[in-house]
């Protein structure tokens, strides 16, 4: 088919009828066949269409911009023309946009001038368009390639200006020709005061288009205020529009109450929506990724080129990006940290940051403990910025859900007493676990630092802990990263069981891949994390004594740095002379050939809610020891991982010699380790996961 016209339509059926009986006589005037798509965006009841030569399209009343896309989707047509069912298009307009288009085969588009019947402005509403500029989508049509190309209408603009911004970006590919013969006619329609009142918000779509196409400002005014400016100066012409004649008292009656109705509600907005709207990203959305969720990420920096939870949620993003899902990733950002330019290149996948001015070596982060609370202090007020864009988006182009992960408080996320979409939490850790160890391990922190640090370090997770409970009681659902750590934030938290359900770390395992088979020297042990607390780092010193007959035959790693809050590094003082072997913090690719060359590598947490680095050495072909508090050993074959219960290093050093017993590893043992790791934590296998519970509690399958 040469010619696709798509029309959307709400509620008016009788309007419809004439248009399509308008575009029908033109096609018969031009002695053309054209492919008819009407979109009943939310029609009650349904529209019901007699007719062969029409396409009926189901939307689901998500206004005029996301209906057309809806039409694009289906369309066939190398050319789709748009128009709107309360628009008659004259006998001229096929054949006029045809012989343009046919007439310039490298232009990307046509439109025609919009003319209106004589009506009366302070009853009426009509559109005018002399020489096209406005590219009004009731009179224009584009190469469906270009279309697609820039795809279609940004579903960012909800009330007004989406044809505008759409005609300026796609006539960067081409030219978007004007033909004279290809009218449309626009009636005027009578509308109540209230009805304008409510295209106050419009100027939510003027603060966007203004920012992403500058020279549309016509002022040298800010943009801030720019819409207020506009439509008070359009009202005030008005009063000296011979069409209005704003004479007689009942006509300057409603003048008065149109514009202070409309200007007044638009000062309001002006002064609470400013700051949210203005923060909003502007570059364009494809509006045809129309079945996938539309999903807003708050979290760190996603990174696909990195370890730990930033690798863990960009692999997790990626899935639902390939998966059809559109992606907005709220981060905070500052100069020390990831730049989000990595997983910004995913397609579907945006990146709004929230630009912190923190930096490393100030008044207020000249020590360790001075470090750690001004930084998260600075995200805290960065995710609080963000969190009136996010609303803001929100309002304009709703989401479906609100991925949050790695944290439980809620700096990034609007009050629940706003109109916010449901809330889904995926946590790394929580506060009152950290809290339980930091007590239970007083003594052990006493030899490793200042009590005066300790203590202030337990007071804030104190605080933390009372705020996560108190956000946590908010959220709509918990993926918990493994099922201990779910049963620890219900019995913590007090939250509802119903609500938990378990969607463990993805591990990306086409990076973690095994290396050649070692067959000489040692034994490598490899003990991989940070040198903290509740990380069981006195039981792998204890370890290493009673191991000391295997001298020469086996080989302590231990790999890591001690963090802001907690350094148990001087507890590695004790580690068994000769036996062991302290390397401070590595890269991401030391630490995978590290783990290549290990022959096991145990995990000995006494709270771990998942641990990345069981899921890493598996797909690197390398068995696990693991306590049972390390939520990555759950549910893995006793083939590949053994585990032992917290705190019991006489089980710990039997799994040992156990493992070491079964002599240097096999390919054969290899396959299983890696095979294991897919089958857990592959990012398909987790990212499916992931997607079924957005979708679950999106669709109001969970609370």
């Amino acid at each position: 088919m040469e010619l696709s016209i798509v029309i959307p339509s709400k509620d008016r059926p009788v309007l419809l009828a004439g248009c399509l009986e308008a575009v029908r006589a033109s096609l018969r005037a031009a002695g053309r066949e054209a492919e008819i798509i009407v979109v009943d965006d939310g029609s009650s009841p349904p529209l019901v269409l007699p007719g062969s030569d029409i396409v009926l399209v189901k939307g689901f009343g998500e206004g005029p911009s996301r209906a057309r896309n809806r039409g694009l989707v289906v369309a066939t047509g190398d050319i789709v023309a748009f128009t709107d069912d309360d628009a008659h298009v004259a006998r001229s307009w096929v054949a006029a946009l045809c012989g343009a288009m046919d007439a310039d085969p490298k232009a990307v588009g046509v439109r025609g001038p919009v003319v209106s019947p004589p009506y009366d402005p302070l009853f009426e509403h009509s559109v005018e368009d002399a020489d096209g500029g406005r590219f009004l989508t009731c009179n224009v049509a584009y190469r469906r390639s270009d279309l697609v190309a820039v795809g279609g209408f940004d579903p960012a603009f909800r009330h007004a200006h989406e044809d505008v911004d759409l005609g300026l970006r796609i006539a960067e590919r081409g030219a978007v020709l004007f033909a004279e013969q290809m009218v449309v006619t626009h009636p005027g329609r009578h509308f109540a005061a209230k009805e304008y009142d409510r295209r106050a918000r419009f100027m939510l779509d003027d603060w966007l288009v203004f920012r992403r196409h500058p020279a549309l400002l016509g002022d040298r005014g800010g943009v801030g205020t720019a819409p207020l400016r506009i439509t008070a100066r359009r009202w005030a012409a008005m009063l000296h529009d011979p069409k209005a004649n704003v004479r007689t008292g009942t006509r300057v009656l409603r003048w008065v109450r149109l514009a202070f109705g409309q200007v007044g509600r638009m000062a309001w907005l002006t002064a609470s929506d400013r700051r949210g709207h203005l923060g909003r990203p502007i570059d364009p959305r494809s509006g045809l990724r129309l079945d996938g969720l539309r999903i807003a990420y708050v979290g760190p920096v996603p990174s696909r080129q990195s370890g730990g939870a930033p690798g863990v949620e960009a692999a997790i993003l990626t899935h639902l990006a390939m998966r059809g899902c559109s992606v907005d990733c709220y981060v905070p950002t500052s100069a020390h940290f990831t730049s989000p330019d990595d997983i910004a290149q995913v397609a579907g996948i945006r990146v709004i940051e929230g630009r912190s001015s923190f930096r490393f070596g100030r008044w207020y982060s000249s020590n360790p403990l001075a470090k750690m609370v001004s930084f998260q202090a600075f995200q805290a007020m960065s995710r609080s910025r963000l969190a009136r864009v996010l609303a803001a988006e929100h309002a304009m182009d709703p989401y479906d859900v609100i991925y949050q992960c790695s944290s439980i408080e809620s700096f990034g996320i609007p009050s629940p007493r706003t109109r916010r979409p449901p809330l889904v939490i995926h946590p790394s850790v929580h506060a009152a676990g950290e809290l339980r160890w930091l007590r239970r391990e007083a003594a052990l922190a006493a030899r490793c630092g200042s009590p005066v640090k300790a203590m202030a370090v337990r007071a804030w997770m104190r605080f933390r802990a009372v705020r996560q409970r108190r956000d946590i009681a908010h959220v709509d659902e918990v993926l918990a990263i493994s099922a201990t750590f779910g049963e620890l934030l219900v019995g913590d938290y007090g939250i509802d069981p119903e609500r938990v359900s378990v969607v463990p770390n993805a591990i990306d395992t086409a990076y973690f891949t095994p290396g050649p088979l070692v067959t000489a020297g040692p034994a490598i042990i490899l003990i991989l994390g940070r040198v903290v607390v509740r990380k069981g780092v006195e039981d792998i010193v204890a370890l290493t004594h009673r191991l000391r007959d295997l001298e020469g035959q086996v080989r302590f790693v231990v790999i890591g740095d001690g963090s802001l809050w907690s350094d148990y590094r001087p507890l590695l003082d004790d580690l068994a002379p000769g036996m062991a072997e302290v390397i401070s913090q590595q890269g991401r690719d030391e630490v995978r050939e590290r783990l290549r060359g290990a022959r096991v590598l145990i995990q000995a947490s006494h709270y771990e809610p998942f641990g990345l680095t069981v899921g890493e050495a598996l797909s690197c072909g390398v068995p696990t020891i693991v306590t049972d508090a390390v939520g990555a050993g759950e549910g893995l074959s006793a083939d590949v991982s053994t585990c032992v219960a917290v705190g019991d290093v006489d089980a710990l050093e039997a799994a040992v010699r156990a493992e070491l017993n079964l002599g240097p590893l096999t390919e054969q043992r290899q396959e299983s380790c890696r095979a294991e790791a897919i089958r857990r934590y592959s990012a398909a296998v987790v990212g499916e996961q992931a997607l079924e519970a957005l979708r679950s509690v999106a669709t109001g399958g969970r609370r």
